[in-house]
C-alpha cells in the first residue's frame, strides 16, 4: 500500500519530476507533492537511515495512523457514517479519504 519510500527515492536520488513519479508509482502529483514537502521539514535526505523500516517512514509522516500491516480489514462505524453524512459538505468521498488515512494498511478499497 504505501509507496513512501519509491517516492522519496525517485524524487531524492533519481531526481525525477512529480510527473514522471506518478507515473511511476500511480500516487497523485498531489500527493507526491506534499510527502516532498513533509520529507523536507522533516529533514529527509536519500539514502534513508539504514534503521528506518517501512513502520517507522510511515509513522512520520501519519503520525496517528495505525502502521500495522495486517491481513484483516478494519470495519467502518457505520452508525457513525451516517451520521457524518448529513453534515454540509460531507461526501462519502471525503469520509472514505479520512477512514484510509486512520487505517492504511487495514482499510477497504472505496468501491
Amino acid at each position: 500500500m504505501r509507496k513512501l519510500r519509491d517516492v522519496l527515492r525517485l524524487r531524492l536520488e533519481a531526481g525525477l519530476s512529480y510527473r514522471q513519479i506518478n507515473a511511476s508509482t500511480k500516487v497523485s502529483v498531489g500527493l507526491i507533492q506534499k510527502l516532498m514537502a513533509q520529507a523536507e521539514a522533516l529533514g529527509l535526505t536519500w539514502p534513508l537511515p539504514p534503521e528506518l523500516d517501512d513502520n517507522q517512514l510511515a509513522g512520520l509522516f501519519y503520525p496517528k495512523a495505525d502502521t500495522r500491516t495486517s491481513s484483516r480489514h478494519q470495519t467502518p462505524d457505520w452508525p457513525t457514517l451516517h451520521q457524518e453524512l448529513k453534515g454540509k459538505g460531507v461526501t462519502k468521498q471525503l469520509l472514505w479519504e479520512e477512514y484510509t488515512q486512520q487505517y492504511p494498511n487495514r482499510c477497504y478499497s472505496y468501491s
